[in-house]
This record gives structure tokens, C-alpha cells and sequence, in this order.
């Protein structure tokens, strides 16, 4: 693992000293090394969209350190796709895969005792959603922080599924979530990243509501993965604007006061103190953001074997910010997609439902994606051998799907796991946001 800072701070100096130590686990944010029961559960936010007329229904996952004597009374949390079990036409079943939390209890209180807890705001990659990251978000927030992870509708996963039914069923069956006409994955980098950065602002504003004064969103910090990293950035540096996408027209814009601009311009966030990302946006997007504003604490994470967003990309990104209390790590032989922490997961269970069932055409389509990916990592390159056999062997699919022939010995091929990079990934997050919230 490399690091390249320019800071000669505490904050940087720690960093290091936690990888050249091999230490796996960091502090609590308020010094304590207990690690805390978790609680979760799901909110909703209605936010304005920068679309013109758009009201976008986003939903927010939260973890948060629980009571601890209320949260063993709590069901496990289960993962799910919003779309799972909405019922499908013939001759289709209805999405069924699921995934376990790994400490996570459902609808558990929140811890009563001690400081306040600090926010980090999670942004998830283009066409990711926050459960794709939930075992990551639980160790961080049983370290003593609020986890706020929003679905940013428009670019999510499940607007890709939305897509891929209707489709396939030549009609919109299924509604898009900002209430506009499909495909509701939608393209426009600009509109995109205007909305994410409202979809923090929105969730920084309810969160008090939400979890009443246990919560502190005067220490709140973003932390993303691909373009929620260039959200992050964008969150705590603005931008001027985008270049439009080719072959989309160009509205003008013009707020008051202010000359025509194509694009909504993003302003900074004030209340977004540090920002930690992952494996930065490509070029285009991340450059977009307004970099030499960016004046908080910053972190930035590659991988080595990333062919989405190679590691220079996030460190030219690096050198560009403007703040001094800046970090950068590389983790070697991480892909793109390596900072998925349920991926493997997701793989098992869509690909057992699958295996068996042919109707099951969003099962199918889950794991297709995940063991597809064509430069961002495959479930091969990062996931152990246990995914593929247990409790269901779903090699001969992926055989059939890929042409890989899982073996004891080939997976992962890069040698990393995702179970590795979580690790890694929640002691730099802890470590991180306790200096600078």
C-alpha cells in the first residue's frame, strides 16, 4: 500500500502509521476502542430535482450506533432491492435475492449515552446503490459515527432495473421515481451531479428529525465511491458546470441575477467539514467538480488494478485540491469494483435463485452485471472461492455466463478479497473522520 501526501499533519502521519503497522481496526471517533452495537433503518426525502418540474422520492438508509441493551431484542437487518418482490407480468418472477446484514439490527434505538454522534454522508457509485456497500457502512458506524447512505435517484441500480423490465416488457410498467418518462437512468452528467449534491443537503437537513438530538450535523463528512467520490468533491468544492453529454440539448439556465449558464451550477456545502473518496470518477466528471475550492480535509483511495478510473486519475485529482490536509493511498491490486462489499454477496444469492429458476429474470440480470463488468472488476477478480460454492454451487452458471472456470485456486485473481479492502477501507474511514469531525 502506497501514500503520497504533501502534509506533514497529525492527520497524515497517523494514516501512514496505521499501514506501515498492519493495524486493521481503528478508534471510535470519541477515542474509545468499544466497538458498538448498530441499528438501521430506512427514511424518505422528497427532493427538488434540477430538472425542470422534477420531485425526486429518495430514500436513505441510515446506521447509527444502537442502545446497547435494545439492539439484541432487533431482528437482523436484511438487504433488499426496492424492486424486490414487486410482482412482474408473465412469464417473469418477481426479484428475490437478499442479503444479510452482518451485525446490523432493524429499526434497533439509537445509542442514548455519551457525545453526540458525527455524520458521514455516504454517496454511492453511477448506477450503484447504498446496500452495495452496507457490510463497509456497519463497521463504520459501530466505530461511533451516523452512516447516511441515499438511493440518488436517476443513477442507481435499481433505476437500471426499472429500465431493464420495462424494456423488456415494452411498456413502462414500472414508474421512474422522479414521476418523468423512461429510461430513468438518466445520462446528463450534469443534472446528475446537481442532484447528488442536493440529495446530501436534503439528508444533512432531516437528519435531526430523523434521530432526533443524538445526531450532530455540525461535524458531518462525505464519503464516496466513483462518482459519489466526485460527489464528495463537488459537495465540498462546488463546480461551474459540466460539459453537456454529446447529442443532448442544451437548456440555458439563469439564475437570478446571474448571466446564462447551460447547467446548474453547484454550490459548496458549508455544513460538509472532511471529505474521504474511493476510486475516483472518470476524468471528465472528476474534473468537472471544482477542485482548487476544495479547502477541508481530504482523502483519496485507489486501486491499483482499477481500469475504470486508473489510480493517476485520482492522483491528479489529488494534486489539485487545494487544501494542504490531503491524503492519498493506493491499494494494491484493487479493481474498481472491490470497494462493493456486498458484491460477493449478492453474487451468491442472486446466482442460487437464478441457477434454479428461469423466470427469474432480475436474479439473472444481477449477477450478469456483477460477474460481467467489463473493466470495473468481476466477482472473480475479488470475491473467495466460498462465494461460488456455499451454500449454492453457482459455478457451472457463472461458467455458462462468463466462461471462467471458478477453481480453489483461481479466485480471486487479483489475490485481494473484498472482505480485505472493507477492512482496510473502515480503519482509514475512522481514522480519518475522528481527526477531522
Amino acid at each position: 500500500m502506497n501514500l503520497t501526501t504533501r502534509s506533514t499533519s497529525l492527520l497524515a502521519a497517523l494514516i501512514a502509521a496505521m499501514f506501515a503497522t498492519g493495524v486493521a481496526t481503528a478508534a471510535a471517533s470519541d477515542g474509545s476502542a468499544a466497538i458498538r452495537p448498530v441499528g438501521h433503518t430506512i427514511k424518505s426525502v422528497d427532493v427538488r430535482g434540477s430538472a425542470e418540474g422534477e420531485q425526486r422520492k429518495v430514500a436513505v438508509h441510515l446506521w447509527y450506533p444502537a442502545h446497547r441493551r435494545d439492539a439484541s431484542a432487533w431482528p437482523r437487518t436484511v438487504y433488499r432491492s426496492a424492486l424486490h418482490g414487486v410482482p412482474l407480468p408473465e412469464p417473469w418472477d418477481p426479484l428475490s435475492w437478499s442479503v444479510a446484514a452482518r451485525s446490523a439490527r432493524e429499526g434497533a434505538a439509537i445509542d442514548p449515552a455519551g457525545k453526540r454522534f458525527p455524520v458521514i454522508v455516504f454517496s454511492h457509485g453511477s448506477v450503484n446503490d447504498p446496500i452495495d456497500y452496507a457490510h463497509t457502512l456497519e463497521l463504520i458506524a459501530a466505530a461511533g459515527f451516523v452512516v447516511a447512505a441515499p438511493y440518488h435517484v436517476n443513477n442507481t441500480q435499481d433505476d437500471v432495473r426499472i429500465d431493464y423490465i420495462n424494456t423488456s416488457a415494452g411498456s413502462q410498467l414500472i414508474p421512474c421515481n422522479d414521476g418523468r418518462p423512461g429510461p430513468c437512468s438518466r445520462t446528463a452528467v450534469p443534472f446528475s451531479m446537481a442532484d447528488r449534491v442536493s440529495d446530501i443537503s436534503s439528508v444533512l437537513d432531516r437528519l435531526p428529525a430523523w434521530l432526533g438530538p443524538r445526531v450532530d450535523v455540525s461535524r458531518a463528512g462525505v464519503l464516496g465511491h466513483s462518482r459519489g467520490t466526485v460527489t464528495a468533491l463537488a459537495a465540498a468544492g462546488g463546480s461551474a458546470e459540466w460539459s453537456a453529454p454529446p447529442g443532448l440539448a442544451c437548456v440555458p439556465v439563469r439564475p437570478s441575477g446571474e448571466r446564462p449558464r447551460c447547467w446548474p451550477e453547484l454550490k459548496r456545502e458549508k455544513r460538509v467539514k472532511a471529505i474521504m473518496g474511493l476510486a475516483i470518477g472518470g476524468p471528465p466528471i472528476t474534473f468537472g467538480a471544482d477542485l482548487a475550492n476544495v479547502r477541508v480535509p481530504s482523502l483519496l483511495v485507489a486501486g491499483t488494478l482499477d481500469n475504470t478510473s486508473p489510480q493517476a486519475v485520482s492522483k491528479d485529482a489529488f494534486d489539485q485540491i487545494a487544501t494542504r490536509r490531503k491524503a492519498f493511498i493506493a491499494i494494491k491490486n484493487a479493481t474498481h469494483r472491490s470497494f462493493d462489499s456486498t458484491y460477493c454477496d449478492q453474487t451468491q444469492a442472486a446466482g442460487a435463485i437464478a441457477r434454479d429458476n428461469l423466470r427469474a429474470m432480475l436474479d439473472l440480470h444481477t449477477i450478469q452485471g456483477i460477474v460481467n463488468a467489463p473493466t470495473s472488476g468481476k466477482a472473480m477478480d475479488y470475491c473467495p472461492f466460498s462465494t461460488f460454492t456455499s451454500p449454492t454451487d453457482i459455478r457451472d452458471l457463472v461458467d455458462t455466463l462468463t466462461g471462467f472456470d471458478v477453481t480453489l485456486d483461481n479466485v480471486p485473481t487479483t489475490g485481494l478479497t473484498t472482505e480485505t479492502v472493507k477492512h482496510k477501507v473502515t480503519a482509514l474511514a475512522v481514522t480519518f473522520f475522528g481527526l477531522t469531525l
